[in-house]
């Protein structure tokens, strides 16, 4: 009996010890050090993230460099210096709430943000580069579920009359994590669509109509990932296929995570 009761504390003991590194693997918080990228010739891009605790501090590649500028827990401010022009572009980002409001680059343009009932998220987004004088590009939807954007509709404003033009993207996701997701505020930058989404995409459908006198003009094209995680449920590796059917056009992409 007391060989039994042994053995069942030992086992017991085993399957806790278990259960408690299972949880610490799966609640494990990880961040992106950095990502390199290569293309089909052969050329690498190098991506480097920088943080300060859970909050982005900057993202850096040989083009340029993105710095973040946060008010508590939100990201109010994203400034790209082009390395090579020196030129900067600061993108304001305005909130109502904890929801995001609106999107400007100053002299350039203007996205306003409203909620629907139904949980879809409409837009608009208008030229403001002459002062004074707002003029609609672009109108749309954004459809989400379990904090992925699933889908994402435009109409075209800024266009003759007559003429009706619609784009549209649509994603198909895995069920591991996205290390983007795990910044401080990041999945509320809408502008940025499917990389602020909990989940990573492994199709990615662009589909555009233009219709003109009764004729309809129509084209789609497709990016297809593959991904090996680590036993975290993080992304280490990506293999990317970008295919253009009508114009004949196949490109593939190697993506590496470092964390």
């Amino acid at each position: 009996m007391k060989t039994r009761k042994q053995i069942f504390w030992y086992l017991s003991v085993v399957l806790l010890c278990f259960v408690s590194c299972t949880s610490d693997v799966d609640d494990e918080v990880k961040y992106l050090k950095k990502i390199e990228e290569t293309l089909d010739g052969g050329t690498t891009k190098i991506t480097t993230f920088q943080y300060q605790g859970n909050q982005i501090v900057s993202i850096d590649n040989e083009e340029s460099i993105q710095e973040f500028t946060y008010v508590t827990s939100e990201i109010t401010a994203i400034t790209t210096t082009n390395k090579l022009t020196s030129l900067k572009n600061v993108v304001n980002y305005s909130y109502d709430g904890d929801k995001l409001k609106s999107v400007e680059s100053a002299g350039d343009y203007l996205v306003n943000y409203s909620y629907n009932t139904d949980g879809t998220v409409s837009f608009e987004k208008f030229n403001i580069s002459i002062p004074n004088v707002e003029t609609k590009i672009y109108h749309g939807t954004l459809y989400l579920n379990n904090k992925n954007v699933v889908k994402e509709d435009y109409v075209l404003d800024d266009v003759a009359v007559g003429v009706i033009s619609k784009f549209s993207v649509s994603y198909e996701y895995d069920l591991k994590i996205n290390p983007l997701h795990n910044i401080m505020g990041y999945e509320k930058l809408l502008d940025h669509k499917g990389v602020i989404s909990s989940n990573n995409y492994l199709i990615m459908t662009e589909e555009t109509s233009f219709e003109n006198n009764g004729q309809i003009i129509s084209s789609a094209s497709f990016y297809n990932n593959s991904f090996k995680y680590d036993a975290a449920n993080y992304p280490v590796e990506k293999n990317s296929l970008f295919n253009i059917p009508d114009k004949g056009l196949s490109i593939n992409e190697k993506t590496v995570y470092v964390y």
